[in-house]
Parts: C-alpha cells; structure tokens; sequence
C-alpha cells in the first residue's frame, strides 16, 4: 500500500496556522492607524490583508487536519509484532 507523505503538508499547515492570525493581526493594527488618518484607500487593502490572513490560518487548520490524518493512517498501517504465549513452568524448573 503507497501511502501520501505528510511531513510538507504538515510544515505548510503549521505555518499557515500560526502566520495567518499573526497576518491579520499585523492588518487589523494598521487598519485602525489608516482610519484614524482618514485614508479610505490604504484602509482598504489593510481590510484585504486582514481577511486574506484569516482565510491563510483557515487553509492552515485543514492541512494540519490531512496532514494528521495521513500519518495516523501510517502507523495504523504499521505491522504489530505478536508475542509468544507465556512460558509455562514445568516441574524441573522449580528449584
């Protein structure tokens, strides 16, 4: 069975995850800073910039969520080794 890697899924997810809100954030201050000067254009694109990082945080969370998925269905794939049954003693092994 060929599974999908998860190791890059994983790393762009995180990333998304933690840059997006920070994205949003960094639009959100100069947001404010552009309509306390009146500026509706630069106002604007701040809004734009704040939306695109709530979207990026979004796409985020679900490659975290496939990137989860496919390496729990790795090891869920891993074989399990099978231990013997318990040895039983025999009377010539009583000392």
């Amino acid at each position: 069975m060929e599974f999908k890697r998860s190791a890059g899924v994983f790393v762009a997810g995180i990333s998304l995850f933690l840059g997006g809100p920070l994205l949003s954030y960094v639009g959100i201050i100069f947001m404010a800073v552009s309509a306390s000067r009146n500026d509706s254009g630069l106002l604007a694109v701040f809004v734009g910039v704040s939306i695109l990082g709530a979207v990026a945080g979004l796409v985020g969370f679900f490659m975290l969520l496939v990137a989860t998925h496919r390496a729990l269905a790795k090891i869920d794939a891993l074989p399990l080794r099978i231990q013997s049954a318990q040895r039983q003693s025999w009377a010539g092994d009583r000392g």
